[in-house]
């Protein structure tokens, strides 16, 4: 049954021929309007015209030049690397910052290794693999041939002329006297090894130097040896050299690890700072004279060597086959070269823009000053961003991160596309009889500026409505957008009108510039219309009629509007003519079978957007997996054992637990990762008292011994693993004495006080009832004596040193020997270690002495301060100073005791990317802080940091934001079309088609195996846009024809606006073409996406939308006017 709608051929056909000439050409009840004086006098005055508007979009730029020169920074690269995904209010975050900055802070502890090359700190990294990357189990480097070739490696690194004033030193005795240990050999039972190089070097720690430190230097004997290493404490250690599947009873792996040691600072004390400093250090003062400039300036160096000396042969050595060696040494990356490269590439997709604009309007003048345009507009958008801006502490964004450069693809698109709009609305003119050019210039401008008009305000609230992101890139990202989408704007209603009244008169009878070849598809393409120079002439002479050839041509492709069988077929375009008679009659004709297909596929990659979850950023995702950055990162990262890279939970006393970071008034937009904020120290923090030491060993054996659930702790290697052979809690009275700690594990619960309390305990109340004390272990030092009571009992004073008998403060303890007294003891007191006692057990001749403070007021930090500092090597300072943090004055004098960090081992890897897992283990620490600071007997507040708990957060709201944002664009574009064509069924329409392409890239990008992550967050966003920008435009004509049947509402807005929009999308596809060859895979995701939402767009807006709307829109008007 026919609609009631339904008119005749012969009607529609008029109805056709109407409203294409009446949209394309001018509508003929406003033609003859006298156009206004914003029209007359540019025409009258082109060329004074095109220059004012010339120079105030030049201004733009010699606006940032002013600037630039001024040192006001106009274009801020500071953040140019960054992806901006912090959230500044997350406590998660502000625990990181508050840690790092806390470290910071409280240095005094810090203070760099005094002797030259001593701290171990840069490591070059050798990982031999047999087998190809791609297959993990398929290959064995734990064999014969393959230690052989690790050790040729680390011998020419080892024997390079140069290693040797680079390497890291070992030491005999350190600062003052700082003697180098030359050709060490140490012995492990009855095997004796090479400790050191010739020169003092640190040999490489790796498998080979583990099979030489226990008698297998040929490696004739693998099994043996790994059982060997098995039964000592170098197990740990030697299977993080190793695969993660690796095991005593599979003594395979696929990779062998290396660690090769430059050592820091590279120069004595006196080349770092002055005399007079140099003097306080050698008198003992803690001055951290060896800075950050310092550090970058030698790292700059060390790679500078490196790849001068190095790389040439580590590039070799990863083609070798079958055993590849990939490498990684400090300050390698490669990603910034390749970025520099990659780059490169804009500028052939500008070349591209320009070619494709000059192709389409076959006019090199347009191009030139329509690419102008482009560039003018992205300077203006900057100065306004970057000054203008409303934030809340100001005006101006000082935050451009490469994300906001990315918005130059945004605009080559968007732009392009506004050029093509108007220039074909110009052109579509051209048919039409006008009184003058004013009269012409008016009609065109106010059709184009309108549909533009209406495409730019949706674009910028879909860019705005990410104000709502709680992540500042994301957020900053979409206000630059929307900015540049309204200065372009302004530019193409402004400066691009007089451009085309200035080609117009001056440029349009120019010969088309290019080779005969590409000038016949030209022809094939562009417009020919008859007797320009004569219709032209007609309107400069007055606007006489037309003559009756032109007439008759203008008739004639009228006719072909309609179906006429006119055998001129020069005058129409060919995708004009296209998409009348080939595609819309095809559209029309099965338009409900291409809207159950479209809808089903629709549903299809909903099923697979709902799947789409939240990815981490991997540094080793930036390059492709054949090159040596990206397979070394990923094997650091997935291969090796987890406790080569664990998680370490971080326990911190003397930070306030509720807001332990002060931002001090921060901007967001200035926040930067563990850089930003000062620390809020806890004011009550004090280990000087006997219930908070104790406090210290009772929090660490509860995560050793019996940890609660779901806290995923790894107690199997119990408290201070690396000490667990140590009969005084020291690293010197380990096997090696040490050697080795600066580049083994911190294994298991790391608890300084664990340590302490065991050097410490020379001796231990017996009973303390009597005060009297026994000798219990066998120490390094030498106490006083064997038994002894000390008097008053130090346990029955209260804080203060106060009797509580007398209420008075007792000057001094006394000790009374129960034995004998010991010549030469050595021995400091006992642990705890009492409130405000100094313990410092005298040699004396009687058998009482008094026990007095010394000057410190801080028992525990003299102490401490005994114990770090006992061995001439003190491996223990070196091991302990990442634990206890204190704040000194200017001078180096120490200050107190700012914060204590008992480090805790979990089962999870550092590198651990399952964000739902990581937060349900950080929840769980929260609880548990949150009991023990509330329990009455715990002194002391404690404050948990867990490392990378603040990216799992983010990955944790990056899917629900970026659905909130989406929803919210896809509201603020229902109210604009709303508005604009005052017709609910088109605004729904339209936005329910912008919805499923965005719903289909969504789908598109967990097909790719993505996931969601900070780069897709982005590409996101510019899909929102370009799919508001290219849907408004074609619901905008479908709203603007006067047919009166659906049919001819969807070929009208097809016919004119098809070919703007389809120019738009080819030029910006052609723009990131060139990004699918780039390395870095930032850039060529930036492709597949373009690539993806064209495809969608032109398979569901120019397919669904006219498919809906010849099918479902009444063809009757209501609440609209045009």
């Amino acid at each position: 049954m026919k609609s009631q709608h339904t008119v005749s051929d012969e009607e529609e056909s008029r109805v056709s021929l109407s409203s294409y000439s009446q949209v394309v050409h001018g509508e003929r009840e406003r033609k003859q309007d006298e156009p206004s004086f914003f029209f007359k006098v540019p025409t009258t005055y082109r060329q004074l015209s095109f220059c004012i508007f010339f120079i105030l979009n030049l201004l733009w730029l010699l606006l940032t030049i002013a600037l630039a020169l001024g040192g006001y920074s106009p274009i801020n690269d500071e953040h140019i690397g960054e992806v901006g995904l912090e959230i500044p209010d997350d406590p998660y975050q502000q625990r990181a910052n508050a840690y790092q900055r806390a470290r910071d802070a409280a240095d005094y502890s810090l203070t760099p290794a005094k002797c030259k090359r001593e701290s171990a700190a840069n490591r070059i990294e050798l990982i031999v693999m047999k087998g190809r990357f791609e297959k993990e189990n398929n290959g064995n480097a734990l064999s014969k041939e393959g230690l052989e070739l690790l050790q040729e490696r680390e011998q020419y690194i080892l024997q390079k002329s140069g290693w040797e004033n680079r390497c890291a030193l070992v030491y005999l005795e350190t600062f003052p006297t700082c003697q180098v240990a030359k050709e060490i050999y140490a012995t492990n039972g009855n095997v004796t090894y090479l400790a050191s190089s010739v020169d003092g070097c640190m040999l490489p720690y790796s498998p080979v130097f583990l099979f030489n430190k226990y008698g297998d230097s040929n490696f004739n004997d693998i099994p043996g040896t790994v059982a060997k290493i098995r039964a000592s404490p170098d197990w740990l250690s030697f299977k993080d050299m190793l695969h993660k599947d690796f095991d005593e009873f599979n003594l395979e792996s696929k990779i062998l690890v290396s660690g090769i040691y430059a050592g820091t600072p590279r120069h004595e004390v006196e080349r770092y700072t002055t005399d007079e400093e140099v003097a306080r250090i050698y008198q003992g003062f803690s001055i951290s004279y060896y800075n950050s400039k310092d550090e970058e300036k030698e790292l700059d160096h060390l790679t500078n060597w490196i790849e001068d000396n190095l790389l040439s042969e580590f590039e070799q050595n990863f083609d070798n086959k079958p055993f590849r060696t990939l490498y990684y040494y400090p300050g390698y990356n490669p990603v910034d070269s390749q970025v520099t490269t990659d780059l490169t590439l804009i500028f052939i997709s500008i070349l591209f823009v320009i070619l494709y604009m000059n192709f389409y309007t076959g006019s090199l003048f347009i191009t030139a000053c329509g690419i102008f345009q482009i560039f003018m507009s992205f300077l203006g958008a900057n100065i306004l961003y970057r000054y203008c801006w409303p934030t809340e502490n100001g005006l101006g964004y000082n935050y451009f991160t490469l994300f906001c450069a990315l918005a130059l693809f945004i605009i080559m698109g968007i732009g392009a596309d506004d050029i093509f709009v108007y220039w074909d609305t110009w052109s579509g003119s051209m048919t039409h009889y006008y009184k003058t050019t004013a009269h012409r210039f008016a009609h065109c401008y106010q059709h184009a500026a309108s549909a533009m008009g209406v495409t730019s305000l949706t674009t910028i609230l879909a860019f705005l409505s990410n104000l709502g992101s709680p992540f500042i890139g994301i957020r900053t990202f979409g206000i630059f957008s929307a900015i540049l989408v309204a200065v372009n704007y302004l530019a193409v209603i402004t400066f691009f009108p007089v451009v085309v009244l200035m080609y117009d008169k001056f440029f349009q009878h120019k010969q088309y510039w290019c080779t005969p070849c590409v000038n016949r598809c030209c022809a094939a393409i562009r417009r020919k219309l008859p007797k320009k120079i004569a219709y032209d002439q007609n309107i400069e002479n007055g606007g006489a009629p037309m003559s009756a050839e032109l007439n008759t041509k203008i008739e004639s492709a009228k006719n072909k509007l309609i179906g006429s069988s006119s055998s001129d077929n020069d005058y129409e375009e060919f995708l004009p003519r296209w998409f009348r008679d080939k595609y819309t009659p095809f559209l029309l004709k099965r338009r409900k079978l291409i809207i159950a297909i479209l809808v089903a596929m629709w549903a299809v990659f909903l099923g697979f957007a709902t799947q789409l979850e939240a990815v981490p950023f991997k540094l080793y995702e930036l390059l492709p997996e054949t090159q040596n950055f990206h397979q070394v990162i990923f094997v650091q990262e997935e291969w090796k054992t987890r406790t080569s890279n664990p998680l370490q939970v971080h326990l911190l006393f003397g930070l306030d637990h509720r807001q332990p970071l002060n931002l001090h008034g921060t901007r967001p937009k200035n926040f930067v990762s563990g850089e930003t904020g000062t620390p809020e120290w806890d004011n009550r923090f004090d280990l000087d008292e006997i219930s908070a030491q104790l406090q210290m060993i009772r929090v660490a054996e509860e995560f050793a011994i019996n940890p609660r659930s779901g806290l995923k702790i790894d107690n199997q290697e119990g408290i201070n693993r690396q000490i667990v052979d140590s009969r005084t809690g020291s690293l010197e009275d380990t096997i090696d004495g040490g050697a080795s700690s600066s580049v083994q594990g911190a294994y298991g619960i790391q608890s300084l006080f664990h340590a302490l309390q065991t050097w410490e305990n020379v001796s231990i109340a017996a009973d303390s009832d009597t005060g009297e004390y026994i000798k219990v272990i066998e120490h390094s030092c030498i106490p006083c004596w064997n038994t002894f009571k000390i008097e008053p009992n130090p346990f029955d004073l209260d804080r203060g040193y106060i009797d509580p008998e007398l209420g008075t403060v007792i000057d001094a303890l006394i000790i009374n020997a129960t034995s004998n007294l010991n010549n030469d003891c050595n021995c400091y007191g006992f642990f705890p270690i009492a409130s405000d006692v100094c313990l410092y057990e005298t040699r004396a001749s009687s058998t009482e002495t008094l026990l007095k403070c010394s000057e410190s007021n801080d028992n525990v930090a003299e102490q401490i301060g005994n114990f770090l500092s006992s061995g001439f090597t003190s491996v223990d300072e070196q091991w302990w100073t990442d634990y206890i943090f204190a704040i000194g004055d200017s001078y180096g004098r120490f200050t107190r005791i700012a914060m204590y960090d008992i480090q805790v081992m979990t089962v999870l890897s550092a590198s651990e990317s399952d964000f739902k897992k990581g937060l349900r283990m950080a929840k769980k620490f929260d609880d548990w802080m949150d009991d023990h600071n509330s329990d009455s007997q715990n002194p002391l507040r404690v404050l948990v940091y867990v490392p990378g708990a603040e990216e799992w957060k983010v990955s944790s709201i990056l899917v629900p934001s970026g659905i909130q944002n989406l929803l919210l664009s896809l509201a603020l574009a229902f109210v604009v079309l709303l508005l604009a064509s005052g017709n609910y069924i088109t605004a729904t329409i339209a936005t329910i088609t912008i919805g499923m392409i965005c719903t289909c890239v969504l789908g598109f990008i967990q097909i790719l195996g993505w996931g969601l992550g900070a780069i897709e967050s982005v590409l996101i966003v510019i899909v929102v846009g370009f799919s508001v920008d290219y849907t408004v435009h074609l619901a905008d004509s479908y709203m603007a024809s006067k047919s009166l049947t659906r049919e001819g509402k969807t070929l009208d807005a097809l016919v004119h606006t098809g070919q703007s929009v389809l120019s738009g999308a080819i030029s910006t596809l052609g723009a990131s073409l060139p990004m699918f060859g780039a390395q870095i895979i930032f850039f060529s995701k930036i492709w597949y996406i373009h690539f993806s939402y064209h495809c969608f767009i032109f398979n569901i807006f120019a397919w669904f939308l006219c498919c809906c709307h010849a099918n479902y829109w009444p063809p009757g008007h209501f609440w609209y006017s045009y």
